[in-house]
Order: C-alpha cells, then structure tokens, then sequence
C-alpha cells in the first residue's frame, strides 16, 4: 500500500505543485512580463503557496505516526519524504526548467501580453459574487445530502472467500460444499474459558453451557469436551473415563490391551484433549457462526454479540476469566483500532494544519471554515462511497481503512488547494473589494484547481484500477476510487463554490485579527480601486 501511494502522491501531488507555478508564470506572461522576471515573479508570489500547500501534506502524513496500526503508522515518513522531495523540485528545478525555455515551454499556448482571457471561470466567477449566498446553500445541501449515506457505512475489506466463475463446475462444487460443510465451520470461532477447578470435577456446568451457546441462535455448531467428534459423552462418562483412562493428552493412539474400555469409548475421550488443557483449567469450544464465513463483514458485525453470548456460557460455568479467539474477532479488533486510531490522529493533524493555515492566512477565521469544507467535503465523498458500492455495487461493507484514510488524505490535499485559492484572494484582496478580490482570484485560479484536481483524481484511478488487481485489491480500488470522488468533489464544488462563496459573505472578516480585516484599510482599498476604475491608467 505505501508503495502505490507513494507513486499517486509524487505524481499527483508533484504535477500539482507544478500547475501551481507554470499556470502562474503564463500568466505573467499575459501580463507582458519577459520570461525571467515572469518566472521570478512567480516564484516569490506562488513560492509560499506551494510550500505551505506541501507542509499541510506532510504534516497530516506525519501525524499518521500517532496512529497505533501498523498500516497507518508506516505510510507517514515515505510519503512525507516523497512530498518533500516534490516541494524542492518545484521550488528549484522546475523554476529552472522554465527560465530556460521561456515561452517555448508553453507551445503551443499563447503566452503573448493580452492574451489571457477571463473564460468559463470568469463568468462562473461573477455570477457567484454577485449572489453568494444562493450557491453556498446549495452546495451544502448538496453534499449534506450525500453525508446521509455515512451513517449506512459498515467496515469490510478484511479477506473472504474466493468465489469461483458463475455456472462452472468450480462454482457448482463450492455451493455443495457451503451446503453441507459451511466454511464458518471449517474455520471456526473459539470460545475458550479458564476454569477454577479441573473439568472433569464438575462436567455438568459444561453442558449447561454448550446448551445456553446452542440456545443463543448464533451458531451452526458447537462443540467441546463432551461432544469433540459430533459424538455426546454424558457428563457421568466423561468422569468415568477420566477416572480410568486419566489426562487424555497423554493417551496414545492405540488402546493399550489391559484398559477396560472399549475402543470406541477410548478414542471419544481421547480426542476430548483438544479441547481440554492437560491440567484441565483450561477448556474451548469451537463454535461455527451462522453470520458466515469469519472473514466476512456479516461476521465480524456478529462479533459483539458472540462475545455477549460467551460471556453468559463464562457465568454458568463460574469461569475465572474467558476470552473469544478466531478471524472474525481479530478482524472486528482491527476495525476497532483503526476506528480509535482516527480519534487520535484527526485532531492532531487539524491542530498541525489549522496553525499552517493561520500563518498563512494571517487569519484566525478562514482556517475555521477552511477546515470545515473539507469536513464536510469527507463526509460527502464517504456517503458517495456507501451509495456507488455498497447501495448500488450491492457490497456488504468498504474496507475499514477507508474512513481513515480518505480524511486524512483529504484534509491535506484539500487544504492544498484551499491555500492556493485564499492566497490568491488575499493578494488580492490587498488592491480590491472583497467581492472583487474573490472574483479575480477565482478567475485565475480555476483553471489552476481543476487542472490539478483532475490530475490528482486520475492518479487514484489508476492506484484503484492497478492495485484492484493485485492482492488485496478490494481495499485498494475502495480507498483509490473513494479518494478520487472525494478530491473531484473537493475541486468542483468545495473549492470553485463554497470557500469562495463564503470568503466573499465574510467580507473583511475573513483576514480578522490582520491589519486587512480593519474597516479603515478596506475604505482605503475601496477608495483606491474607485480612482482606478475612473482611471485606469494611473497607479
């Protein structure tokens, strides 16, 4: 997994950075700047841009350290080094790059002084300043209307049977076998107890307990010390044959002549060993769940309830301690971790990335909301998730590291392009109105956030198409298709809509406690782009 995603990161990421400077430098271009004052131009306005955009990656990516997964946990340090290493070639050797060849690096695009055009994101771009409320509204209800899939969400992704080839003879064979021998059988669910006293002292409380398993509705089969091959020993057998055989781990396999039991009672309670310790303390049950297949979703959602229902037989049995081993409670453990590994690592990495962005922002309120969209940007891309695979794709559950990592990657990437937008609103905002700034701002960089969107969405469709055919590729076309959505989700709507339209309804506000939030400096900038207006020509 940290392979693949080292290589969507470096590209995606990477050509984003590089979108972030060349779309700048052309621009400047338009501008009438000659290729090298255009190119250091662009690095000084976009220079800062870029590497915050970079920090707040490498900061959520580095707070996967705090995670205690493994999975988790070993993805921060490559990537984070990847990013970095992206960072400098787009501080040091792409500026370089485009020095060198000047205008020839744009061909065929015009790059002549006059040549830009406002374009689909200049209109788009008017019509949301003008009414900014409206759209707001809508791309909230919009989203939230997707979040409401979240809650349908159930982990998955945790193994499962190979299913073969519909109508072939392997698929004909496998239906016989899940008919007559169910696979939760052949892979079962054990219940193992520490006991007070021996079992062969008190056999009774361990029917009474098989009987209250059976009773509970949640297996296909139980079996234990009394009943190891299917065959019943009464519990007055059972203490008989201890009395006379003694420890059956001890027993060979052939009856020795001078036992007076029959062979058929020999081997019964010679095969009880595997459920009895050699001290007798220690006895299991082995149990089929009637959920399926223990590395399936359905069983591991089972889980609470078989330990609820092992934990009553644990009562009746008057058992010193008692504890449920076996995939399905592994799996359902992992999931568990995973889902308290995301209550560590998430408020770490907003608190990392909420102070990049109040550095960068100058600003105590825009890194409130700016946080926000891509809150509620996760939540949607999730609920899409639910509704494509699960709703329409008729799948049981997403692989659990789903959730996890679709936040954290969002978080980053989507205050990637978070900063890139406000940076630009705010140079703006330092020569026009508010509603101006974002208007302009938005202008110029929506062709900048939806070239890198889209470059960044296609990446993670090639990890989930490529990975998706490899081992494990359930949990890889999962997390590689769920980020796509949620990052084209980010770039059409949280992006190009909500944050500008919020920036251009908080006004001033949005630079508070920075000298730009003063009404004073913004009368000044008002009173500036009016003489500006009326005379274009003066400075």
């Amino acid at each position: 997994l940290a392979q693949l995603m080292l290589i969507v990161l470096v590209l995606g990421a990477g050509t984003d950075y590089g979108l972030f400077l060349v779309f700048r430098v052309r621009e400047n271009l338009r501008d009438g700047a000659e290729p090298k004052d255009a190119v250091r131009a662009a690095v000084t306005r976009v220079g800062e841009t870029i590497t915050f955009s970079a920090l707040t990656v490498i900061a959520a990516l580095l707070s996967l350290l705090a995670a205690t997964f493994q999975i988790y946990s070993q993805l921060g340090i490559p990537l984070a080094i990847g990013i970095g290493t992206m960072l400098l070639a787009g501080l040091t050797l792409l500026p370089a790059l485009l020095a060198v060849f000047g205008r020839a690096a744009f061909w065929p695009s015009k790059t002549q002084a006059g040549t830009g055009k406002t374009g689909v994101w200049g209109r788009i771009a008017a019509r949301i300043v003008r009414r900014p409320a409206l759209p707001l509204v809508i791309g909230i209800i919009a989203l939230g209307a997707l979040a409401i899939a979240v809650p349908s969400y159930k982990p998955g992704g945790f193994g499962g049977a190979i299913n073969a080839p519909a109508g072939s003879d392997s698929a004909a064979g496998q239906a016989l076998l899940a008919k007559h021998f169910p696979q939760s059988s052949a892979n079962p669910t054990n219940l193992v107890y520490a006991l007070r006293q021996p079992v062969w002292d008190d056999p009774q409380a361990v029917v009474a307990a098989q009987r209250q398993l059976v009773a509970s509705g949640l297996f296909t089969g139980v079996t234990g010390p009394l009943n190891p091959v299917g065959v019943s020993l009464t519990p007055a057998q059972y203490t008989q044959l201890h009395a006379a055989l003694g420890n059956p781990a001890v027993l060979p396999s052939a009856p020795p002549s001078h036992i007076p039991v029959p062979p058929a009672g020999y081997e019964l309670y010679r095969a009880t060993a595997q459920y009895v310790s050699p001290d007798g303390h220690t006895i299991q049950f082995q149990t089929g769940l009637k959920a399926g297949d223990p590395s399936t979703t359905a069983a591991m959602q089972a889980v609470p309830s078989v330990r609820a229902a092992a934990g009553e037989a644990a009562k009746t049995l008057g058992a010193a301690d008692w504890g449920v081993g076996g995939e399905a409670p592994a799996f359902y453990d992992i999931s568990s971790i995973s889902d308290s590994d995301l209550g560590h690592v998430v408020p770490i990495a907003i608190a990392v990335i909420g102070l990049l962005l109040i550095i960068v922002m100058r600003s105590l309120v825009a890194p409130v909301y700016l946080i926000a969209s891509v809150a509620l940007s996760f939540f949607a891309a999730l609920g899409l998730s639910v509704i494509v695979f699960m709703k329409i794709g008729g799948n049981s559950g997403l692989t659990f590291i789903l959730p996890f990592l679709m936040f954290v990657f969002l978080l980053a990437l989507g205050e990637d392009y978070n900063i890139l937008v406000m940076s630009r609103i705010r140079e703006e905002a330092h020569v026009l109105r508010i509603r101006d700034a974002v208007s302009r701002a938005l202008s110029a960089t929506g062709t900048t956030v939806t070239s890198a969107g889209l470059v960044l969405a296609g990446t993670f469709m090639v990890f989930a198409v490529i990975g998706g055919r490899g081992s494990g590729g359930s949990q890889v076309r999962d997390v590689g298709i769920g980020l796509a959505l949620g990052v084209l989700m980010d770039t059409f709507i949280v992006r190009t809509i909500l944050v500008p339209c919020t920036a251009a309804l908080l006004g001033r506000w949005n630079w508070w406690p920075s000298q730009l939030s003063r009404a004073e400096v913004q009368q000044g900038i008002a009173e500036r782009a009016d003489l500006e207006t009326v005379a274009p020509g003066s400075s």
